[in-house]
């Protein structure tokens, strides 16, 4: 999934809009400049990614000292995962943007210096609902006048994107605006260009001898600029998608409908989802709770109900949408008919688990929960002392009912 984001991804692109300096104007010869290196980015709900972003530009490069590098044409393109893509489509991202800094290195001559290249902007980037989708950034870079002379090389530092995911009404997501600072992976030549700047030429000299005029001019030595070959592209990789977890308090309630009585539900769920399947195991918890009913419109009944599950609570999301299947066991060890106990068994109760489907609406977010209903039968009592036959002709039956509202909590 820890709300630092997910489409990051997009953003190791446009970080390296600042990784070629240069605005200004140069006279040597301009160089293609391509090449693809990959960068890891922790991300929420889903955690560290690697990613595998390409600079394409042209840098022209200065002969003397006191000239300009200068870079055009820049183009940066980041492949987002389909585990990245899968994150956001879980909490509702239809598209993600946002702003980037970047980090690189400028070595004049051996003296390295290293530049912070802020402003860099995200454009809006839709995103699909599944699968890998391609993010495209340029921007402005500043102008570095080389100021030594001999070998200077330029090469690619780390990054940081702030990025905000957004959903179709164009709200933020439950994610909010988060940040990566994402690391160079190591064991790759992260160096774009290295060139060669000669001494500037020193100032034309004139001497004067009446009555002729003879005129000395100093040429300075040619320059050799040199430029480093791009690796073949880089297929973009993720760490294995694994599982995230959830966690949710539950509060609603439960009508049976026999009865026509509501139970007031309690509790929590946490909840593992494999993000490479969108389903998830969950382990339920729902705490004893007890309910007043009225038979025949006089008589007065209270019971204590549990709810226990039998299994793990299981379902997916899809579109925004979530299902969960539960099966429980439903015990009423204690019932009262006018506050005189019928049945004190702790036996008492389902002769088999209810099947308890629910669904949520399109608008569920994984981060912060959302609505649940759905409904369930009530099978046949056991063990409820002499009384069993009257407590499950009353109890059992289909139609029941359940509402409930999943609120995300934090998890450790």
């Amino acid at each position: 999934m820890n709300h630092r984001t997910l489409g990051a991804a997009t953003l190791a692109a446009l970080v390296l809009t600042g990784l070629a300096v240069g605005a200004g104007v140069s006279t040597a010869a301009s160089t293609p400049v391509d090449k693809t290196l990959t960068f890891t980015c922790p991300f929420p709900l889903i955690g560290n990614q690697t990613l595998a972003v390409r600079i394409q530009a042209t840098m022209s490069t200065p002969d003397t000292v006191g000239g300009d590098l200068v870079t055009t044409n820049f183009s940066a393109t980041a492949t987002v995962p389909p585990t990245a893509t899968q994150g956001l489509a879980l909490v509702g991202a239809t598209t993600i943007e946002g702003t980037a800094q970047a980090g690189v290195s400028l070595n004049e001559a051996g003296t390295p210096l290293d530049i912070t290249i802020p402003g860099l902007t995200i454009p809006s980037t839709p995103v699909p609902a599944s699968g890998s989708f391609d993010t495209v950034a340029s921007g402005p870079v500043p102008t570095a006048t080389i100021t030594k002379a001999g070998t200077t090389t330029v090469s690619v530092g780390g990054f940081s994107t702030t990025l905000t995911p957004k959903k179709a009404d164009g709200t933020p997501t439950g994610l909010g605006t988060f940040t990566s600072d994402c690391t160079l992976n190591s064991g790759q030549d992260a160096q774009l260009i290295s060139f060669t700047v000669a001494d500037a030429p020193p100032p034309t000299t004139t001497t004067t001898t009446p009555p002729p005029t003879t005129t000395t001019t100093t040429t300075p030595p040619p320059t050799t600029t040199t430029t480093t070959k791009a690796p073949p592209p880089t297929t973009t990789t993720t760490s294995a998608p694994g599982t995230i977890t959830y966690s949710y308090d539950i509060k609603g309630s439960s009508e049976i409908k026999s009865l026509h009585g509501t139970v007031p539900i309690t509790g929590g769920i946490t909840a593992k989802l494999d993000l490479g399947t969108a389903k998830y195991t969950a382990d339920l918890a729902l705490d004893p709770t007890s309910a007043r009913f009225t038979l025949f419109g006089f008589l007065p009944i209270t019971t204590r109900i549990a709810f226990q599950p039998v299994g793990q609570t299981t379902g997916s999301v899809s579109g925004g949408a979530l299902d969960a299947t539960s099966k429980l066991t439903i015990k009423m060890p204690r019932i009262s008919l006018f506050g005189l106990p019928i049945s004190q068994s702790p036996n008492c109760g389902t002769s088999r688990p209810s099947m308890v489907k629910m669904t949520s609406g399109p608008g569920f977010d994984v981060l912060k929960g959302g609505a649940l209903s759905g409904g369930y039968a009530i099978a046949p009592l056991t063990g409820c002392g002499p009384f069993t036959p009257f407590i499950s002709a009353l109890a059992s039956g289909p139609g029941n009912t359940i509402d409930l509202t999943l609120t995300g909590k934090p998890t450790h």
